[in-house]
C-alpha cells in the first residue's frame, strides 16, 4: 500500500512539475506581449491602455499561480519525506 501511494506521490509532483513549466512558457509569451503593447502604446494607440490593464491582471494571476504550484511541490515532497520516515 504504502508503495502505491508512493506511486501516486511522484505522478502528482510530475504533473505539478510540467504545469509549473507550462506556466513559466505562458509568462515568457505575456512578458513578450507586454514589450509588444509598450511599443504600440508609445506610438499612440489609444485602445491598448485597457489591453496593457488586462495583460497586467493575467501576469499577475499567472505569477500567484506559479507561486502556488511551487507551494504545492513543496508540500508534496514534504509529505514524499514523511511517507519514507
Amino acid at each position: 500500500m504504502q508503495t502505491n501511494n508512493q506511486g501516486e506521490k511522484l505522478d502528482t509532483e510530475n504533473i505539478l512539475v510540467k504545469y509549473k513549466e507550462k506556466i513559466e512558457l505562458i509568462q515568457q509569451s505575456l512578458k513578450q506581449l507586454e514589450l509588444v503593447i509598450t511599443k504600440m502604446q508609445s506610438e499612440g494607440l489609444v485602445e491598448i491602455d485597457k489591453l496593457a490593464n488586462e495583460l497586467s491582471m493575467l501576469q499577475k494571476l499567472s505569477t500567484s499561480i506559479e507561486f502556488k504550484t511551487k507551494c504545492l511541490i513543496c508540500n508534496n515532497g514534504e509529505t514524499h519525506r514523511d511517507i519514507n520516515t
